[in-house]
């Protein structure tokens, strides 16, 4: 039998099914494995060993007695440390909430709680998820960014320390640091799954979703997470469709609208060459491949999220910034510093762009089954300075479009993973899932990093 904290969700939820293990086994096993990396690895704020054995016990008695909930019953998971856990510090990796306890769960923790999921930890945040490097590395080699700023979710999934865990992308922050240590990341659309409860970093682009090993994970957690929530302002009131049964059941090959404009040209040549490899496999296997232009208000995309981005994280730290200042870190000071020198006008009308730029990739997006490019410009840069650049998931946060990276092969020049970018239109997750996991299934590729 495999190390039970080797398995995806998938198959660890089939194997508590089955027998071959316990959810206290699994909890176990993942435990021991963080006892043997996480020293170097840093993925986590705190582990809850004592509280996820207790659960996984409670989650065996109920399992015993009347069935599994489902696939999340009895599966350990990472919530990254921005989400309220009630009773449970949420630091957010910052002196400012160093010691922060909510009184209630988030929505997210609260319906991954009711699945039956077992909260193993918190994991490791850049400061308030900006852009200051976290001290977490990349398991593939510890000379390398993890990405962020869902760094400790990214490295704690692909390093085996727990099958699955929770994110949150502003501007790149789930899906390239998940490209970045070789597993899946998906960001859903904005409103498909409540932020009530996490620490905002823009109230406008703030999007939660998973960092799993397979599609199918993915389409599990957004599952138990997606919904309206009358707590979330910006919750959206639209039927949550059954995205695993959606899985495995595309009639035909998809139509893929290949993004050449930017995204190939900012790609380093291994990237590049990753990526057609990528298509000409896919279009083996049936898939139509199309060139895509993009809209002219692409242009002004990321400058425009930056103004949105800034102003609104100066509004939400503006009281304990003003006397607090000096222990914010360097990156988020300067970029609330930018937000309080932005002028209100200037808010308005990035906004108004927001709402043009949002029309017209939906409508690109709803052409083609997906979109398609690379993860990210390289390979996890060798440089714990930085985070990386999220210049390739950008545009579609700021559209709010549900987007998924998978992984695709390794850099030749670097041993570090590769990834590839699926996008659809806007609440289209059951098919952004579908073409996914029809892709995963045609590529092959589960990495895994060499410890």
């Amino acid at each position: 039998m495999n190390d039970p904290s080797d398995l995806m969700i998938s198959e660890a939820s089939q194997g508590i099914e089955d027998g071959v293990f316990s959810p206290v086994q699994l909890v176990e096993s993942c435990l021991n494995r963080i006892n043997q990396v996480e020293t170097h690895l840093k993925a986590w704020v705190q582990v809850l060993e004592e509280q996820a054995i207790e659960r996984a016990e409670q989650a065996t008695r109920e399992i015993e007695s009347r069935g599994k909930k489902g696939p999340l019953h009895g599966i350990p998971i990472g919530i990254k440390d921005i989400y309220y856990t009630k009773g449970i510090r949420t630091t957010a990796c910052s002196k400012i909430r160093a010691d922060f306890i909510p009184e209630y769960d988030s929505t997210a923790v609260a319906k991954l709680k009711k699945a039956g999921a077992i909260i193993l930890g918190k994991t490791v945040t850049t400061e308030f998820a900006a852009g200051d490097p976290p001290v977490t590395v990349n398991p593939w080699n510890e000379a390398h960014t993890p990405g962020g700023s869902s760094s400790g979710s990214a490295v704690a999934v692909s390093s085996g320390m727990c099958p699955g865990a929770m994110g949150s992308q502003t501007g790149g922050s789930i899906l390239r640091p998940a490209s970045y240590n070789g597993i899946v990341g998906l960001k859903p659309t904005f409103g498909r799954v409540s932020v009530y409860g996490v620490i905002p970093v823009a109230w406008s682009l703030d999007t939660i979703g998973p960092l799993v090993r397979s599609v199918r994970d993915a389409a599990i957690i957004l599952q138990a997470t997606a919904g309206y929530d009358d707590n979330d302002p910006g919750s959206a009131r639209i039927p949550v469709p059954n995205y695993l049964a959606k899985i495995g059941q595309l009639d035909k090959p998809p139509k893929i609208g290949l993004v050449k404009d930017f995204f190939m040209d900012n790609s380093s040549l291994n990237v590049r060459s990753n990526t057609e490899e990528t298509l000409h496999k896919l279009s083996l296997a049936g898939a139509g491949v199309d060139i895509v232009s993009l809209p002219k208000s692409f242009t002004k995309s990321m400058a425009i999220q930056w103004v949105i981005m800034n102003v609104e994280s100066a509004a939400y730290h503006e009281e304990e910034f003003r006397v607090r200042a000096d222990d914010y870190s360097e990156q988020l000071r300067k970029r609330i510093e930018l937000g309080f020198l932005t002028s209100a006008t200037s808010y308005i009308q990035a906004q108004r762009f927001r709402r043009v730029f949002r029309r017209d990739l939906d409508a690109l997006a709803g052409r083609w089954d997906v979109l398609i490019t690379p993860s990210t410009p390289t390979s996890a840069p060798k440089d714990l300075s930085t985070t990386g650049d999220p210049m390739f998931q950008s545009p579609w946060t700021l559209a709010g479009l549900p987007a998924i990276t998978i992984p695709s092969g390794i850099d030749s020049s670097s041993g570090m993973p590769l990834g590839i970018q699926l996008v659809a239109s806007s609440f289209a997750e059951d098919r952004l899932l579908a073409v996914a996991h029809w892709c995963e299934d045609v590529l092959g590729v589960r990495l895994k990093p060499p410890m």
